[in-house]
């Protein structure tokens, strides 16, 4: 039960109505599961071999301006658009702060891709100078 107003059904029941609302409009759309994605490339980290590897998978899903963390960080704020245009912009803020949550994350999920590489990382071969080939030695 809704506290603020009696009369609204609990949240899952709002919910579980949303959905069957929203059928008929969401098959008519055909999307796509949109966690698809995101599930194929996280079973492509079972298999990856190095560092670089894990990074770039995951750098892929949330480290670019067209990473999967940024478009849902996008939606979010479509949907406060949305609800501000309509009259609501106590709800409007409330999704823009969760979206700058996604931008916290992005920022955090940066630093953990840098700090993922480093522990991993191994100094490269030194090229000598005089073109004989790669060397360990250390300048």
């Amino acid at each position: 039960m809704n506290r603020d107003h009696p009369e609204v059904p609990p949240g899952t029941e709002l919910r579980r109505r949303a959905r069957a609302e929203a059928l008929p409009f969401l098959s008519a759309l055909a999307l796509p599961d949109p966690a698809d994605a995101v599930r194929a490339w996280t079973k492509q980290v079972t298999t990856a071999q190095s560092a670089a590897q894990v990074h770039v998978l995951l750098d892929a899903q949330t480290g670019s301006e067209a990473s999967t963390l940024l478009a849902l960080r996008d939606l979010l704020r479509a949907a406060a658009a949305w609800c501000r245009d309509r009259g609501q912009p106590a709800l409007a803020e409330r999704y823009l702060r969760t979206s700058d949550l996604l931008d916290i994350t992005d920022r955090q999920l940066y630093q953990l891709g840098v700090d993922h590489l480093s522990a991993f990382h191994t100094r490269a071969p030194q090229v000598r100078s005089d073109r004989k080939g790669p060397t360990t030695e250390s300048h």
